[in-house]
């Protein structure tokens, strides 16, 4: 299989975030994208955070293992456990460098949402991502494509799913997804009054929170 054409390069989306703790909305975004972009696999990255920013008790490693109960069921997803290991904070440009040079015969596709791409243009060598991957936008409820940089990035870089399959980097995907976006500060406040039945979490990551006694304030 010859990788210099881009359509027969496996094709890698990549979900950053802090999964604190991962909930409904995001498994329901990830199922949305790979099927609607026509995914080989989504990659669920976790981002390092600061132990002044993480939830009190709460480790980079538990958050993984959440992910992991949480996709357990998912054949295309999988763990990305690259920025985990970090103790300083993890750039999305050095991530996705260092992914293509593990995976250089594919195609990277970043997942944001429609709230990070309207200040995309402040990332840390923004530019670098979109030599390094495509960017596939959710979008946010309260986040236009009218707002921030999006309309002009948008004019720039905008193109169909397809286009996923004809370049290897560089285009944007904008989706017209339904709101998937639980509040993470609600389940965790939630978390923190001890309720018992939380419908926003898998049971097996719910069970995983209870059993280790994780958001307890």
């Amino acid at each position: 299989m010859s990788s210099s054409n881009p359509s027969s390069r496996p094709l890698i989306g990549v979900f950053g975030g802090t999964f604190d703790p991962v909930h409904q909305g995001h498994l329901a975004c990830a199922r949305y994208v790979l099927e609607h972009c026509a995914l080989d696999q989504l990659q669920f990255m976790p981002c390092h955070m600061p132990p002044h920013r993480a939830s009190p008790g709460v480790s980079a490693q538990q958050r993984a293992t959440m992910v992991e109960l949480a996709i357990a069921d998912e054949p295309a997803m999988l763990l990305q456990p690259l920025e985990l290991n970090r103790d300083s904070a993890s750039y999305t440009a050095d991530s996705l460098s260092l992914l293509k040079q593990s995976m250089p015969a594919s195609t990277l596709a970043f997942v944001i949402g429609m709230d990070s791409l309207c200040y995309f243009t402040s990332w840390y060598h923004w530019q670098r991502i979109l030599e390094l991957s495509h960017l596939i936008v959710c979008q946010r409820p309260g986040y236009s494509r009218m707002d921030g940089d999006a309309p002009a990035l948008l004019k720039q870089y905008a193109a169909a799913p397809s286009a996923l399959r004809q370049y290897t980097h560089g285009k944007i995907i904008e989706l017209n997804n339904p709101n998937f976006s639980p509040s993470a500060t609600a389940i965790r406040e939630a978390l923190a009054q001890n309720q018992q039945n939380i419908s926003e979490l898998a049971p097996s990551v719910l069970n995983y929170i209870q059993q280790h006694r994780l958001y307890q304030s």
